[in-house]
């Protein structure tokens, strides 16, 4: 009887034990979190999108889409160039929402064409995709880079055939490229960056006009698109984005948009209340020993249904509603946390990372409540349990 008593009583205290152990484990990776550290200003009146940041020179590239106006600021806040794209001229640049990115010491845009840009402003280049094409999802995340001497760009879809979308979502789905890969010197292209195999969409079910989200970390890429809480890890290989493996984001109480039958992808809008691709992953923050997603999970159809999505204002409400926020990984890219809350005050949609490791991001001066004549750019760093 002695010797079962001792039994229980060690099994109990192993019970414990590893309650208490799983108890304080769940308390630690929910300690994460985004401190703030440190701010710059930039005396600039109107819109600001933070775009890039160069770690060789240290500096900042911004853009106002309404007045076209790019700018470039140092780690003072001093702004080393400003200059207005132009719509018409030698200098012109032609295409809706261009999206400007550091190309090593130049500036690159993917507009009607590849455009390469001197920091000052000045066209150096202008490089013709080598055959006609259309988008299934244009606007202002279409992006070009250098790929050693190569350039790389997101993928239109061929237009030499006509412009079926249908087509082209199932394509991407079967594996199409994302990417592509230009040789200016010979015209030589060939497709990278293929779409790979995954369990989140259903073939022949249409889940919203895929806006690919591309990043760069490192020898690294990484991709993701709307409507699926996972994203899809790339290696440069001789100049080429090798598929690695998918990481998916085990975020709780998501909701994700409703598919339609693909040969009624026009309705998907309307199915989902009129509000869409907010279920989606916004930003990859690559860290020295941590990864971060920052992601959105939607709401219910409930929440959705209690807003006349018709008037602006109401439809405004509904969205800054959305929940953004972040999830850390090691870099390993093992889930250390999900479902952590981005500070309010700032814009997460265009975060950076600089060389120091801390998190870039401009100051939401509406979820901050303030009108400020500048800008302010705060510098984070992600701190873990009594840092």
């Amino acid at each position: 009887m002695s010797n079962l008593r001792l039994i229980l009583i060690t099994l109990l205290a192993i019970c414990l034990l590893s309650c208490s152990r799983s108890q304080k484990e769940t308390t630690d990776s929910r300690s994460y979190a985004l401190q703030l550290v440190d701010s710059l200003r930039v005396d600039y009146m109107g819109n600001l999108e933070l775009k890039d940041y160069d770690p060789e020179t240290e500096q900042y590239l911004a853009y106002n889409q309404q007045k076209k106006e790019v700018l470039i600021f140092d780690t003072s806040g001093d702004i080393q160039h400003s200059f207005i794209l132009q719509s018409e001229g030698p200098e012109a640049i032609i295409g809706y929402g261009p999206n400007p990115t550091f190309a090593g010491s130049k500036i690159c845009i993917f507009a009607d064409k590849i455009y390469t840009l001197s920091r000052q402003g000045k066209v150096l280049n202008r490089t013709e995709i080598p055959y006609s094409y259309f988008w299934i999802v244009g606007g202002a995340h279409i992006a070009a880079s250098s790929l050693g001497d190569k350039l790389l760009y997101y993928k239109p879809e061929s237009a030499e055939e006509g412009q079926d979308r249908q087509a082209a979502y199932q394509g991407m789905l079967d594996g199409g490229p994302m990417m592509e890969v230009l040789d200016t010197l010979s015209g030589e292209y060939y497709p990278t960056m293929h779409f790979p195999e995954t369990d989140a969409f259903e073939e022949g079910l249409f889940y919203g006009y895929p806006t690919p989200l591309i990043q760069n970390g490192g020898s690294q890429w990484f991709l993701s698109v709307n409507n699926a809480l996972e994203f899809h890890v790339y290696v440069e290989k001789e100049q080429r984005l090798d598929y690695q493996q998918t990481v998916k984001i085990p975020a709780q109480n998501a909701y994700l948009d409703q598919p339609v039958p693909l040969e009624q992808m026009d309705s998907f809008f309307e199915k989902n209340g009129l509000v869409y691709r907010i279920p989606q992953i916004h930003r990859f923050l690559p860290l020295e020993d941590h990864f971060l997603a920052f992601y959105s999970k939607g709401v219910s159809p409930e929440t959705k249904a209690a807003f006349d999505v018709s008037d602006p204002a109401q439809r405004r409400e509904l969205v800054y509603s959305f929940p953004m926020e972040f999830a850390v990984f090691d870099s390993d890219l093992k889930n250390l946390a999900v479902d952590l809350q981005i500070p309010k005050s700032m814009d997460p949609y265009a975060a950076l990372v600089d060389k120091d490791g801390h998190i870039l991001a401009l100051k939401d001066q509406e979820q901050a409540g303030v009108e400020e004549d500048f800008h302010t750019v705060y510098k984070f760093k992600l701190v873990h349990g009594g840092e």
